[in-house]
């Protein structure tokens, strides 16, 4: 068995992490497979497996590595001010569906625990939607209403137990919060033994729809009836999911504080830039105090992403008077254009391979809500929120402007970064260990990097996904690809998809 997959940065929820299954070696045949071990592919496995079906769960890191591994861990309907613009833009049926089936996945995620003994720090708390300023008020307050209207218990509030006062806060009762790693770990768990498996470091490469569907992975063929493609953005370009939902960057840091300093509520502000807040039990004692935010932009699309956990580490000593952090993680997530995410089938008219993406920064219960309404599809049950959540969708009131905006912006960029005129060889000659660049050099462009012993370390700039220039993430180290969110370790390892492949390396010319 292989002890070991690739992690960026320093996760709280990844600390203890490792992987514990084997990887694929020969062809398998089964009733599903899963594509993707975070919160969706893990229930949507434990779910089908408890129906009697066989499962292949395949990932192509570690269980829970992926975005489900750099979140900050709330369970919660509280989604911002998501409520009032549902109400005003699609209705509020919508809005009470979104709000009804969020709260649904708190509970199944409560009884899966329960069910099957799995510890992993899950803890209900009240949840704030907060805001510091008085301009803000207004938007709290309508966001109080509008919550109500869609059917959740929300009181508009000053009182919280933060270390500082707040003009209003929506906050909302039995709500949850856990460790992510721990409850996908105990989760997967169930899956594997009795003609089902759990499958790491096995990388789907593509799917073939049919009777009976194939997956192709570098080790491997797996066959079953139906697919579940649930890698947070799908790797198979039909659907075309990476036109409809675009990244957006988020930070965290954690560090540990005394249990009584330490906030019992979770806590998202309205102001920007955003901050995200809540604590954890710790393992050897106290408390670790969470940080979230200074998000907003998309993947390798910021020079100076060390400042992002700078400002989050001056929020923290300011406001909890605690001084540096010992993790530091950032993650993004893919936003859809109408504001609900896309759960069903990968396109129409095929009834074999599924998917489900665009959770926009909540997808801990999204996630396990988009388990059930797959789960149900296989198995042929009716599921209350599968026309709600349809993926296959086609409505431009929702979103026409919103999407327009961002397919012209990627469109814009891959332009731009083919008439770069900027001659890259003395950025190339002035890399510190341990910083990497994007270098022009002829008619090509190169993602440079210098390793810690100072050795140069050159790759194809262009993503593997669909060819658009990669960034440099100062902070993680990493490469992100500013289009469609593709992650790369600063040797070209891929990390994170929807790109099936590593960087190419090259040599830079003379």
């Amino acid at each position: 068995m292989c002890m070991f997959a690739r992690k960026l940065n320093r996760s709280l929820w990844l600390e203890p992490a490792e992987t514990r299954f084997p990887s694929l070696t020969d062809t398998l045949d089964v009733d599903v497979v899963v594509i993707g071990a975070g919160i969706t592919g893990v229930t949507t496995a434990h779910l089908l497996k408890e129906a009697g079906k066989s499962v292949a769960l395949i990932e192509s890191s570690g269980v829970g590595y992926g975005a489900s591994g750099y979140t900050t861990a709330k369970l919660t309907v509280g989604h911002n001010l998501v409520y009032h613009d549902l109400i005003e833009s699609l209705g509020e049926d919508v809005a009470s569906g979104y709000a009804r089936s969020n709260q649904e996945a708190i509970e199944r995620i409560e009884a899966i625990v329960r069910d099957n003994s799995i510890d992993c720090d899950l803890e209900r708390a009240s949840n704030y939607v907060y805001t510091e300023r008085e301009e803000s008020v207004g938007a709290v307050e309508r966001e109080a209403a509008a919550a109500r209207r869609a059917g959740i218990d929300a009181e508009l509030t000053t009182e919280t137990d933060l270390p500082y006062p707040v003009r209003a806060a929506v906050r909302v009762d039995d709500q949850a919060q856990f460790h992510p790693w721990k409850y996908l770990a105990g989760l997967a768990r169930t899956v594997d033994g009795d003609g089902s498996h759990v499958l790491e470091l096995t990388r789907a490469t593509s799917v073939r729809s049919g009777t009976p569907c194939e997956v192709e992975t570098a080790s491997g063929v797996i066959r079953a009836a139906h697919v579940v493609v649930a890698t947070q953005m799908p790797f198979l370009d039909r659907g075309l999911y990476f036109t409809r939902a675009h990244p957006l960057k988020s930070y965290a840091i954690a560090t540990r504080v005394d249990a009584d300093s330490a906030p019992s509520g979770m806590y998202i502000s309205v102001d920007q830039p955003t901050r995200s807040i809540r604590s954890t039990p710790s393992d050897g004692g106290g408390r670790m105090l969470i940080v979230g935010g200074e998000g907003g932009h998309k993947p390798g699309d910021d020079p100076d992403t060390k400042s992002r956990y700078a400002k989050l580490e001056a929020f923290m000593q300011e406001r909890f008077g605690v001084s540096g952090a010992e993790y530091h993680w950032s993650t993004h997530d893919y936003v859809p254009v109408d504001k609900l995410p896309y759960i069903g089938r990968l396109r129409r008219g095929d009834d074999r391979v599924y998917v489900a993406t665009g959770f926009a920064k909540w997808g801990l219960t999204k996630g396990t809500l988009a388990a059930r309404v797959l789960s149900d599809a296989i198995l042929g049950r009716a599921n209350e929120w599968a026309e709600l959540y349809d993926s296959t969708r086609v409505d431009l009131r929702r979103g026409a402007t919103r999407f327009t905006k961002e397919n012209a912006g990627v469109g814009l960029r891959f332009f731009r970064d083919r008439v770069r005129p900027r001659d890259g060889r003395k950025d190339v000659e002035r890399l510190a260990p341990g910083e990497g660049t994007i270098a022009r050099l002829g008619a090509k462009q190169y993602a440079v990097f210098r390793n810690d012993a100072g050795e140069l370390g050159v790759l194809s700039a262009r993503c593997t996904h669909l060819g658009c220039i990669v960034g440099w993430n100062a902070a993680d180290r990493s490469w992100e690809c500013p289009c469609h969110g593709s992650r790369f370790a600063e040797d070209g390892t891929l990390v994170q998809g929807p790109a099936t492949a590593d960087l190419p390396r090259e040599s830079l010319p003379e």
